[in-house]
């Protein structure tokens, strides 16, 4: 889980929904992850739309 930090108040994402954000090219990118692995941060070093890549 990740919380979106650039909504007031912050909002929860799950990370299979942060994750459909990320491959729609909606990805939220300040965050404060709410797991010890930050796995969301994975999800976004792996990619996100076929056409646009983050970083």
């Amino acid at each position: 889980m990740i919380e979106d930090l650039d909504v007031q108040p912050p909002k929860p994402w799950c990370l299979a929904c942060a994750t459909a954000l990320v491959r729609a090219g909606d990805p939220v990118m300040t965050y404060r992850p709410l797991d010890e692995e930050d796995a969301y941060r994975r999800v976004l070093a792996g990619g996100s739309t076929q056409a646009l890549p983050f970083r």
